[in-house]
C-alpha cells in the first residue's frame, strides 16, 4: 500500500505544469543527445538544445520547490531526519564554504599569476626593443653619417624575430627643424619626422607603450616604442614594434597568455593620429589546444592593466587588457621554467591528482554521513518515550512517568521529565500569580501616569521645570500644579507611603481632594488641615502621606507654604540658598488625637520673593540618593548645587541637580523615587 500510494503521488505530480515541462524537456534532451552522438548538431539545433536544457533545469527546480513546500512538515516531523539535516548543515555546508573559499583564493592567485607572467613577458619585449634603440644610438653617435646603414643592419638582425619592427633616426637641426632617416616596413604608421616637446629634454629617452590607430582603418592596437637620444641630445633613435599577431603569438608561447581585447581610457580619446578612438580592440584568437579547451571555467581569462603614453602630449593613461590564459597552459609554462625543464607533474597529471583527492574526500564525507545516520537512529529510539510522555502531559495526566532506559544523558533527560511533570501544577499556580501581579502593576502604572501633569503650566513671570523618575515600575511620589489666578499658582509635592496599586489609588484620591480644596483655600495651612481630616478616615493604619504645598503670588510678590512632614524647601536668592522648614507632621495618621495634634503642630510660612529667586520643592529620593559606599547625597550638596547655578533658568537648575545626583550615585541601583519641581521668578512686580 505505501508503494502504491507513492506511485500515485508521483503520477499526480507529473500531471502538473512543472511535471509536464519536465517530461517534455527530458524527452527532447534524450533525442538531441542521440542526434549529437550519431550525426552531430548544426548551430541552430545547438541553440535549441541550450533552450531545452534551461527549460529542464527550471522544471527540476520547480518540482523540487513544490515537493519541499508540500512535504517539509511531514519530512521534518521525525527527529531522525532533523538530525540528518543538521549534519548536512554542520558537516556539508562548512565544507562547501571552504571549497568556495579555496576556489576564490585560487582565482585571485590565478589572476595575479597570469597578469604577472604576461607583464613580465611583455616587459622583456619592451626591454628588447629599447636595447635595439640604445645600441643603434651608440653606433650612430660614433658615425652620424652612417645612420641609414646602422638602422638597416639593426632591422636585418631582428627581422626574423620581429618582422614589423621599424626604426628611424631623427636629428634636430635647429629649433623645431628635424632631419630623419628610416628603416623597416613602417606599415603601422608613417615614420616620425620630429620629437614632441615633452621628450626633447627628458634624460634617458622613453620606452613604453602607445595606443595605436592606423589612420583611415579600424586597426587599433598597442604599440611598443623606444626613443633613445645620443650623448649630445641632438640625435634620437626611434624603434617601433606594433603588438600584432606575431608579437601576440610570441607572448603566448613565452607566457601562456594571449591578448584578446584592449580598452583605452578617456585619456586616449584625442585628435592625434597615433592615439585611438575605439573602445575595444578585438584580438585574433586561434583554435584552442586540447589543454586549453579542458581548462576550468573561470580560470581561463583575466585582466591586466597596461600603462600607455599619449605621444603628442606625454599624458599617461591606463588600458585594461583581456587575456586568454588557460590555467593548464600557465602551469606548463611555469613548470617548464624549472632547472633543466624537468616537471614534477604536468597539467594533465595535476588534474588527475586533484580528481583523486576529490574522490577520497567524497568517500570520507559519505562515510561520515552513514555514521551520523546510524547514530541518529540510536538516539531517536529513546525520543519516542519522551514524545509519548509529553502527549500524556498535554492531556492533563501529570501522574504519567516514562521509563529510564540507561545512565546516559537520555536517561537523565527521562528523570528530569518525571520531575518536571510533578512540579508543573505548582508552576502553573506561580504563573497565574505572576500574571495577576503584572496586570496589577500595569494598572497602577496607567493610573500614576494619568495623575501626573502632562505639561507644566504657563504662568507669566514664572519659569517652571519638573522631574519625576520612579525607582520601580510604579512609584509613590506625586506632584501637581493648581492655577489659582492669572499670576497665582499652587504647587504640591507629596510622597505616598508604599508602592504598587495601593500607592497609585491613594494618589488618585489625593489628586481629587486637592482639586476641590485648592479652589476653597488660599492658605496652605488651612488646606492641609482639612485634607488631613478627610484622609484620616480613608487611609489604613500602615499608610500615610508627606506633603509640601506652596502658593506663589506674583502680584503680591510672596511665597506661602506649609509642610506636612515632608522634606524642606530651598529658596535661592543671589547665589545664597535658604532652607525653609515650617513645622508639621505627616497626613492621614489614624491614631487617637492625631487630628488635633496635626493642627497644633502645622505652621504656615510666608516670605517675599523677587525676580531671580529660585524655589525648589523635592522628595527624599533626591537628598537620600545613595552611592556604592552607602553615602547619601544630602541637603547640603543639593543647596550647594542650586546656589552655584541659580543664574540659570528652571530647566538648567534641574539638569545640573540631576547630573550631580547621577554622578554621585554612579553604578548604584536607585532605591527611591526622585521627584523635584524647580520654579524661578522672572517678574514678581
Amino acid at each position: 500500500m505505501p508503494l502504491k500510494r507513492s506511485i500515485q503521488q508521483a503520477l499526480g505530480v507529473l500531471r502538473t505544469l512543472p511535471g509536464r515541462l519536465f517530461l517534455l524537456s527530458a524527452g527532447l534532451l534524450i533525442v538531441i543527445f542521440a542526434l549529437q552522438v550519431t550525426a552531430g548538431l548544426p548551430p541552430i539545433v545547438d541553440l535549441f538544445r541550450k533552450v531545452v536544457r534551461l527549460a529542464f533545469l527550471v522544471s527540476v527546480v520547480w518540482l523540487f520547490g513544490r515537493a519541499f513546500l508540500r512535504g517539509q512538515r511531514q519530512w521534518l516531523w521525525a527527529v531522525r531526519r532533523k538530525l540528518i539535516l543538521s549534519y548536512v548543515f554542520f558537516g556539508v555546508f562548512p565544507v562547501a564554504l571552504i571549497v568556495v573559499f579555496v576556489l576564490v583564493a585560487g582565482l585571485f592567485l590565478y589572476m595575479n599569476t597570469a597578469t604577472y607572467l604576461f607583464q613580465t613577458g611583455y616587459q622583456n619585449i619592451v626591454d628588447d626593443v629599447a636595447l635595439v634603440a640604445e645600441t643603434a644610438a651608440v653606433e650612430i653617435g660614433q658615425n652620424p653619417s652612417a645612420a641609414a646603414e646602422v638602422l638597416a643592419r639593426k632591422y636585418s638582425s631582428r627581422q626574423s624575430m620581429y618582422p614589423a619592427m621599424s626604426l628611424a633616426a631623427i636629428r634636430r637641426v635647429s629649433g623645431n627643424t628635424f632631419e630623419s632617416v628610416a628603416a623597416g616596413p613602417w606599415r603601422h604608421l608613417p615614420a616620425p619626422v620630429s620629437i614632441p616637446d615633452w621628450l626633447l629634454n627628458r634624460p634617458g629617452g622613453f620606452k613604453g607603450t602607445l595606443a595605436l590607430v592606423t589612420s583611415g582603418t579600424a586597426d587599433e592596437r598597442l604599440l611598443i616604442r623606444a626613443v633613445v637620444p645620443n650623448a649630445d641630445g641632438l640625435e634620437f633613435v626611434v624603434v617601433d614594434l606594433p603588438v600584432d599577431s606575431d608579437v601576440i603569438s610570441r607572448l603566448n608561447d613565452s607566457t601562456g597568455a594571449r591578448i584578446e581585447s584592449v580598452t583605452f581610457t578617456s585619456l586616449a580619446r584625442t585628435a592625434t593620429p597615433l592615439v585611438g578612438t575605439a573602445d575595444v580592440v578585438p584580438a585574433k584568437k586561434s583554435t584552442p589546444s586540447p589543454a586549453e579547451s579542458g581548462s576550468l571555467i573561470g580560470f581561463s581569462r583575466t585582466i591586466a592593466i597596461m600603462d600607455f603614453i599619449d605621444w603628442s602630449t606625454g599624458v599617461p593613461g591606463r588600458a585594461p587588457i583581456v587575456l586568454d590564459a588557460p590555467v593548464g597552459q600557465l602551469y606548463d609554462r611555469m613548470a617548464s621554467a624549472q632547472s633543466g625543464g624537468a616537471q614534477l607533474l604536468d597539467a594533465a597529471n595535476l588534474k588527475l591528482a586533484l580528481l583523486v583527492l576529490a574522490g577520497l574526500f567524497l568517500v570520507i564525507q559519505v562515510s561520515a554521513f552513514i555514521g551520523g545516520v546510524a547514530l541518529a537512529r540510536r538516539i531517536t529510539s529513546a525520543v519516542h518515550f519522551l514524545f509519548y510522555g509529553t502527549a500524556r502531559i498535554g492531556q492533563g495526566d501529570f501522574t504519567h512517568r516514562i521509563p529510564i532506559g540507561g545512565n546516559d544523558q537520555l536517561g537523565d533527560l527521562a528523570g528530569s521529565f518525571n520531575n518536571m511533570s510533578a512540579s508543573i501544577e505548582h508552576l502553573r499556580h506561580v504563573e497565574r500569580d505572576k500574571l495577576r501581579l503584572d496586570e496589577e502593576l500595569q494598572i497602577a502604572r496607567r493610573i500614576q501616569r494619568s495623575l501626573l501633569p502632562s505639561a507644566v503650566p504657563q504662568v507669566p513671570g514664572l519659569c517652571i521645570a519638573d522631574l519625576c523618575e520612579p525607582a520601580m515600575e510604579v512609584g509613590g511620589d506625586y506632584y501637581d500644579f493648581f492655577p489659582l489666578g492669572p499670576r497665582q499658582l499652587g504647587v504640591l509635592v507629596a510622597d505616598v507611603s508604599g508602592k504598587g496599586t495601593s500607592a497609585a489609588l491613594y494618589m488618585a484620591e489625593l489628586k481629587g481632594l486637592m482639586l476641590a480644596l485648592s479652589r476653597r483655600h488660599r492658605s496652605p495651612r488651612a488646606l492641609l488641615v482639612e485634607l488631613n481630616d478627610l484622609l484620616a478616615d480613608h487611609l489604613d493604619n500602615r499608610s500615610f502621606i508627606t506633603m509640601t504645598y506652596a502658593v506663589i503670588d506674583l502680584d503680591a510678590g510672596t511665597l506661602t507654604c506649609a509642610r506636612a512632614g515632608h522634606t524642606p524647601l530651598l529658596v535661592c536668592r543671589e547665589g545664597a540658598s535658604r532652607v525653609v522648614v515650617p513645622d508639621g507632621m505627616v497626613l492621614g495618621l489614624r491614631l487617637p488625637g492625631a487630628a488635633e495634634r496635626f493642627g497644633e503642630i502645622l505652621k504656615e510660612h510666608t516670605q517675599p520673593i523677587q525676580p531671580g529667586d529660585v524655589i525648589v520643592l523635592y522628595t527624599d529620593g533626591i537628598t537620600e540618593a545613595m552611592n556604592m559606599e552607602g553615602d547619601l547625597f544630602g541637603d547640603t550638596a543639593l543647596s550647594r548645587v542650586v546656589s552655584a547655578h541659580c543664574d540659570l533658568d528652571a530647566a538648567g537648575v534641574r539638569e545640573r541637580v540631576l547630573r550631580d545626583v547621577r554622578a554621585f550615585v554612579g553604578e548604584a541601583e536607585p532605591h527611591d523615587d526622585m521627584t523635584m519641581v524647580v520654579l524661578k521668578v522672572q517678574d514678581a512686580a
